[in-house]
């Protein structure tokens, strides 16, 4: 009778954690979903700036944290059924995407009184890769500089042993303690695991004086 106890509990166990698990993907599948909506709400309102000169840079900044919402909509979804969305690579220009982050970052920069300033010396840089990843990745990057170190943030880019580093500098001035500085961790991460997945990889390290520099290399494509 003890055994035959003890199976029925487990069973009621294993039955009510399969119901929560169940639970919680719905949950997160019908978040997903939910962001569709006003994602293809807002591209349409991109689109339509983009045909506004006036509006045409805010509107390509825009666009590149859409690339955001969009790999993070995907991501939640495939998480639902415990996978990871799809990566579509193709051939982009790294510029106007880098530069898109930076720009859609610029506000929240100026709020913290500093900017965003761009030493670009890699044209043309071709890569091939998601190009959503890649703006999760930068994103990434410039909202830690923006959120954790702040002051000027300095984005440089050079050729590099035949690809193309991307330097994202801080000047810590925002960072006063490990609390501040301790959320750097999941961006960090989320970064590291895009750029690898386009085969390249990131390394960051303090700056002397203060601040954190955040180093993306990144293969480039040549012409065939």
């Amino acid at each position: 009778m003890t055994t035959l106890l003890a199976a029925v509990a487990g069973w009621t166990l294993a039955a009510a954690l399969l119901w929560e698990l169940r639970r919680r993907a719905a949950l997160v599948a019908d978040a997903a979903h939910e962001l569709r909506g006003p994602l293809t709400a807002i591209s349409l309102g991109i689109e339509a700036l983009r045909r506004q000169p006036a509006a045409r840079h805010r509107a390509e900044a825009l666009a590149t944290e859409v690339c955001r919402m969009e790999i993070a909509a995907d991501d939640a979804a495939a998480a639902a059924r415990g996978r990871r969305a799809v990566a579509r690579p193709e051939r982009l220009d790294l510029a106007p995407l880098v530069r898109g982050s930076g720009e859609a970052w610029q506000p929240a920069a100026g709020r913290r009184g500093g900017r965003v300033t761009f030493d670009w010396r890699a044209d043309p840089a071709a890569v091939h890769a998601d190009r959503r990843r890649l703006a999760q990745a930068f994103g990434n990057l410039l909202a830690n500089a923006v959120e954790h170190g702040g002051g000027e943030i300095v984005v440089r880019s050079r050729p590099a042993n035949g690809g193309i580093r991307v330097e994202v500098e801080d000047r810590g001035t925002a960072a006063r303690g490990r609390v501040r500085r301790a959320g750097r961790g999941r961006g960090i991460a989320i970064a590291t695991r895009a750029l690898e997945e386009a085969g390249g990889r990131l390394i960051s390290f303090d700056r002397p004086g203060g601040g954190r520099v955040a180093v993306a290399e990144l293969p480039v494509e040549r012409p065939s």
